[in-house]
């Protein structure tokens, strides 16, 4: 897919032409290489970079890429590790190919881009150092910085193009006041130019300017510029800003009533992205009636934005200007306690979401010594997975504020409420939230959270194929489990390296694993971690051939799980059951079990689930003489598994592709499936595909 991720251009933009044209010598400059777009907050860079992007994207017929290295926040500043990271993503290297270390992946990051006719913004850098590791190795790609920083060792080691914002000429502030302003601007034009001077010709200062005398309808021009005389002189921001934001953020602030500038001046308090109407009534311990009707009010004054989802968010300078005004007026007991009501709404929701989805869970957290607690607002399921799924960007940063807070205990509970949600395909999201719910639970000298949080973290790396760590994450857990005499915790990690063992050819310790697991839950009485062991278990007898005894425990594990009312259980059970049948040629049943199945991950939108039932109903379709709903129906799988970066899956779906058409007579096309599903299985070390892919290979030679 071609990354198209350049931001929606503004409104109105105007003038910059003398920029327009540095950016296009920029560009026909051979080598292109670099340009730097530098100069004061607020002044337009990112504007600049946009427009210019989105007027020429034509140039670039291999994408179009936007990072923001969040740079006006050393606190938050992208490290080159994470921002290359994200490159790779952007330019579609999957999840597991991307390299461990920094070093590793720019050069990755070079190779990618070699030969790409790309357009790289890399937006809000706050020094060279954080560019440089970034920076392709070769011309094709042109990379656009937006800086504060004039960024000397870039221009002066790499060659960039320097283009230097200024404020906006006069004529072109007065011209953008008259756009914003309308008709009502053609009535005075000496007011223009005095609004002009008061916001020194900043291009964010005169749109706010604009929304101000916008809702002083009933003053003429004449009188909003008196206001703002009488409002005090300019100053410069501390960090470099111009006059004009601060002032004219504090007009709009003072029109607030009390309870709304209380509000404006908390939210700066959220570290995630965007602020939802329960954040905001949680932040200001109000009810969401009384919170709806505050947001509003901030976003009228464009103090806050609203996006389509209903989600609340500040611009990066009017996130400081509240931090600012937080930091001078509230009291810091009373920053605290707000910023623990936030963390107790993200906690208290997601055991409740995860309560809903996946009721069988809980127990397996009470066992770990989680005793979550719910929010005690009632979600439906499609309500909880669409929290979920909004938030799933903020998660991780969360987590991470709930350390800096010292509250690591928050960051522990929020890990462990969210693991069933991100197994079902958010593997990268998990494995940053666990690292840090990890520390945090050592930091706490909490071992059985420790273990827990381990053991879902090495589920995880399972899932992504990379068996190795997996195994590590494991065995610690097993030992943190038997050091504290937690049989539960034993259980699950035993559970999880037989299902690894499976995968990499070690039958005998596998069952001995999943047998030892199997009755430690009995001893305990946990019907949840018996029945996913005893699906476990079946799985690896089906794949050694003992189809009675793998179809007998997983009718048991789906019977359990229907009566804990845990969905992720009975489908999986279900679409394991189908492939049995389908092995012992009882197709009808076969495929009736298997829709069932993807009709439940369906509807929790287990993404990987889904991929599974899609693949086995494509082999049993197969088996039917139905080839070209079977292949459907694999592409599919195979779709959703390489989107969610399932290793395992998508090697076995590439081999049950290629089985299917040389049953259809097409074996060269066959032969190129299994060759793909063998390069990943000797990869991750998966014996069973690479089993499967060199036998098929073998009798098409």
């Amino acid at each position: 897919m071609i990354p198209r991720q350049l931001p929606a251009p503004v409104p109105d933009f105007t003038g910059r032409a003398d920029e327009l044209a540095q950016l296009d010598a920029a560009h026909a400059h051979r080598p292109p290489g670099i340009a730097i777009i530098c100069g004061t907050a607020g002044v337009g860079k990112t504007a600049l970079a946009v427009h210019w992007g989105h007027h020429h994207r034509e140039l670039f017929p291999d994408g179009r890429i936007h990072l923001d290295l969040r740079g006006d926040d050393t606190e938050h500043a992208l490290p080159p590790h994470e921002a290359l990271g994200r490159l790779l993503t952007a330019v579609g290297v999957p999840d597991q190919d991307i390299p461990a270390d920094t070093q590793s992946r720019a050069a990755r990051w070079r190779t990618e881009t070699d030969g790409r006719r790309l357009l790289v913004l890399l937006d809000n850098a706050a020094s060279a150092d954080q560019v440089r590791p970034l920076l392709p190795g070769t011309h094709d790609t042109l990379v656009l910085i937006t800086s504060r920083d004039r960024l000397a060792a870039v221009a002066a080691l790499h060659g960039a193009h320097r283009v230097e914002l200024d404020l906006l000429p006069r004529t072109d502030a007065v011209h953008l006041l008259r756009r914003l302003l309308g008709e009502r601007a053609g009535t005075d034009p000496g007011s223009l130019d005095s609004l002009a001077a008061i916001c020194a010709r900043l291009p964010l200062a005169l749109r706010l300017a604009a929304e101000y005398a916008g809702a002083q309808a009933h003053l003429p021009l004449a009188g909003v510029v008196t206001r703002l005389h009488r409002a005090g002189p300019l100053n410069l921001l501390d960090w470099g800003g111009g006059a004009a934001i601060r002032h004219v953020f504090g007009c709009s602030y003072r029109l607030l009533d009390a309870d709304a500038q209380r509000l404006f001046r908390l939210l700066s308090l959220n570290p995630a992205p965007h602020s939802t109407l329960a954040c905001a009534a949680a932040l200001a311990d109000v009810g969401e009636i009384d919170a709806a009707r505050l947001l509003h009010r901030l976003a009228s004054a464009h103090l806050l934005r609203c996006d389509a989802l209903g989600r609340y968010g500040f611009h990066d300078l009017l996130r400081a200007y509240a931090a600012e005004t937080s930091l001078a007026t509230d009291r810091e007991t009373e920053r605290q306690a707000a910023a623990d009501r936030l963390l107790d709404h993200y906690c208290e929701t997601a055991v409740e979401a995860s309560d809903t989805l996946y009721p069988g869970w809980s127990g397996s957290r009470r066992h770990a010594g989680l005793a979550l607690k719910p929010s005690g607002v009632t979600l439906s399921p499609d309500a909880a997975l669409s929290w979920l799924d909004s938030e799933l960007a903020s998660f991780g940063t969360i987590c991470q504020f709930a350390v800096r807070q010292g509250r690591p205990e928050r960051a522990v509970t929020l890990a462990a409420a969210l693991h069933r949600y991100l197994e079902a395909g958010h593997g990268t999201e998990a494995l940053s939230i666990y690292d840090c719910a990890i520390d945090a639970a050592r930091q706490m000298a909490d071992p059985q959270g420790e273990a827990h949080l381990r053991t879902n973290a090495g589920v995880i790396l399972r899932l992504l194929g990379r068996y190795a760590p997996a195994v590590e994450e494991l065995s610690q857990a097993l030992e943190l489990c038997r050091r504290t005499g937690n049989r539960h915790g034993q259980a699950r990690a035993l559970s999880n390296l037989g299902i690894i063992e499976e995968r990499l050819g070690e039958f005998t310790s596998s069952a001995a694993r999943h047998s030892e697991a199997i009755a430690l839950y009995r001893d305990i009485d946990d019907p949840f971690g018996q029945a996913a062991a005893l699906t476990n278990l079946g799985n690896l007898e089906e794949s050694i051939g003992e189809h009675t005894e793998a179809a007998r425990h997983l009718l048991a594990a789906h019977d359990i799980f229907a009566t804990l009312g845990e969905r992720s259980g009975q489908a999986i059970a279900l679409c394991n059951l189908g492939q049995i049948y389908t092995t012992l040629g009882e197709d009808t049943l076969a495929v009736a079990k298997l829709r069932e199945a993807l009709t439940l991950f369906r509807e929790i939108e287990h993404r990987d689930g889904e991929a599974t039932a899609l693949s086995n109903l494509g082999t049993a379709l197969c088996r039917q003489a139905s080839f070209d709903e079977s292949l459907w129906h694999l592409e599919q799988a195979l779709e959703i598994f390489r989107s969610t970066s399932h290793r395992y899956g998508e090697a076995s779906v590439l081999n049950a592709i290629g089985e299917t058409l040389r049953t259809m007579g097409r074996d060269g096309e066959a032969a190129q499936r299994h060759r793909l599903a063998l390069a990943i299985a000797a990869e991750t070390g998966d014996e069973d595909e690479r089993g499967r892919a060199a036998a098929a290979l073998e009798s098409l030679d």
